[in-house]
């Protein structure tokens, strides 16, 4: 099974002998659709390729006695420059929502303290508040002295970085 890279180029269709892909680069791109047809055309073991630059999709018809689809998936991914693109890390949309969450309460918690605190020093200073509270109450660690660590591994962490 050929893996789809989401956001990059997806595997619409396999059969033997016939691929289908979808990739927004091609879209309304008819340089890079010729230049990629062009390659294809020179490839042995391609019979047919067809690109709709409309929706972006690739319908490959080759013969798989001369060329393996692994490899005919991976010359695609070249040809388009998407070899890069598809390997490189990229974040979750939960990640990066919650990340602008998260940046958005530090800015108002800074503006709203004048410049005096920021999002991560709060935390930390609950985590303070609560360990020394939590540690009075019932000495047995580490709870107490959890929330102590974690306050300050936030406060030494801009050090490491």
């Amino acid at each position: 099974m050929l893996q789809s890279f989401y956001g990059v180029i997806q595997v619409e269709h396999y059969q033997t002998g016939r691929l289908r892909l979808q990739t927004d680069v091609l879209k309304e791109n008819v340089e890079l659709e010729q230049e990629f047809l062009n390659n294809m055309k020179q490839l042995s073991g391609i019979n047919e390729v067809k690109v709709n630059s409309v929706i972006g999709s690739i319908l490959i018809y080759f013969d798989e006695k001369v060329l393996e689809n692994s490899f005919l998936y991976l010359i695609v991914l070249k040809l388009l420059h998407l070899d890069e693109e598809a390997l490189k890390s990229k974040s979750g949309k939960v990640k990066v929502m919650l990340k602008q969450v998260f940046e958005a309460m530090d800015m108002t918690i800074y503006n709203k303290s004048k410049g005096y605190l920021d999002l991560k020093t709060l935390i930390s200073g609950i985590f303070v508040f609560y360990g020394i509270r939590k540690l009075r109450k019932v000495p047995v660690l580490p709870t107490g002295a959890t929330l102590l660590w974690w306050a300050f591994r936030l406060l030494s962490e801009e050090k490491r970085k």
